[in-house]
């Protein structure tokens, strides 16, 4: 079953256990936030997933890199582990636009590959690290969001569409100061550019009036 359809299944099931109690809450904008937050997938959750085709692990996810204007996922990139690696397994990558995104082990999100489609060995990638940038996921998230007001934040997390790969959101801690996320908002990819030095900026100040993020 794909991550889509459990999501559905899930939201089915939270309303009829509610009963009653939630006959007002899909008009209020509460609802509405946290609805699309359930229909998104976690950029952290996805790292810690794997690739396979649907019978087979292929690899842990190693990376995730994004398109030339870091605005959707492009590839995903996969590690074959020990002792997998001793055999002929080998490392390699997936296109998003070929891949479903399901329920891992754990808290991971495990990635398919969809139908006739099949992964690419690594050599076929004509991507180097240099030239990847600022698109690889693992150098996007823990650097800093620009605000319009100068101050900066770090990013926790990407949330992004499951089917498209369009990054949906950024997830940020807004109190820097906190050992631990409490006060987590959501700055959506419509605010945030990246700028041609690499540095992702925001059209807004911090003390904008941010989602807070509902975990």
């Amino acid at each position: 079953m794909t991550l889509k359809a459990l999501m559905t299944a899930g939201i089915g099931a939270a309303a009829l256990l509610a009963g009653p109690a939630m006959a007002q809450a899909p008009n209020s904008q509460d609802w509405a936030q946290r609805q699309a937050q359930n229909e998104t997938v976690s950029a952290q959750r996805m790292m810690s997933g794997d690739v396979t085709n649907g019978f087979n692990m292929l690899g842990n996810v190693s990376d995730i890199v994004l398109n030339a204007r870091g605005t959707a996922v492009e590839y995903v990139l996969y590690e074959v582990p020990f002792p997998y690696d001793v055999y002929t397994a080998e490392d390699g990558f997936v296109r998003w636009d070929n891949i479903e995104v399901e329920r891992g082990v754990g808290s991971g999100l495990d990635l398919r590959i969809d139908g006739e489609a099949s992964a690419y060995a690594k050599e076929q990638l004509q991507l180097t690290r240099a030239e990847a940038g600022d698109r690889l996921v693992s150098r996007i998230v823990g650097s800093d969001l620009t605000f319009s007001d100068g101050q900066m934040r770090e990013i926790d997390d990407i949330q992004f569409d499951p089917e498209s790969g369009m990054i949906t959101n950024f997830v940020v801690e807004m109190d820097e100061d906190s050992l631990f996320d409490e006060d987590t908002r959501l700055v959506p990819a419509a605010m945030v550019m990246l700028d041609p030095q690499g540095v992702w900026t925001v059209r807004q100040p911090v003390t904008y009036n941010w989602t807070v993020w509902a975990m």
